[in-house]
């Protein structure tokens, strides 16, 4: 799918629960470069060292910052404010998809979901 001159987009998704990051490589690992964290420390570092085109991000991280702050913190590195950051949540009524999109994050997907739907927000947030 996001496969320019050879070279897969990557993709860095933050989750705290080890089975959604397993699931979720699985569904995208065909089709992106995908790297994880389980918290936002191990995100930050990451995000200092590598170039990533989208971010997936749990909004209920249990360690450290939650979603909401971690993405208003990635914003404010230079090489990220144009990213998108993709809300991964649990989250599923109107009124915090309105909160979320308004709180730092551009795209919003509610679990669970499809890997059809999951590439399909990707692919729209990297059309942007």
């Amino acid at each position: 799918m996001q496969k320019e001159k050879g070279v897969l987009s990557s993709i860095l998704y933050i989750e705290d629960d080890s089975i959604n990051r397993e699931i979720v490589g699985m569904f995208l690992r065909d089709y992106f470069l995908v790297d994880t964290a389980a918290d936002s420390t191990e995100a930050l570092e990451k995000i200092h060292k590598n170039n990533y085109a989208v971010i997936l991000l749990d909004i209920s991280l249990c360690k450290g910052l939650n979603g909401m702050e971690l993405a208003r913190e990635i914003k404010k590195i230079k090489n990220y404010k144009n990213v998108p950051i993709i809300a991964v949540t649990a989250y599923a009524l109107r009124e915090d998809e309105n909160r979320i999109l308004s709180g730092g994050c551009t795209h919003y997907i509610s679990k669970p979901f499809t890997k059809t739907v999951l590439l399909e927000k990707i692919n729209n947030a990297l059309a942007k």
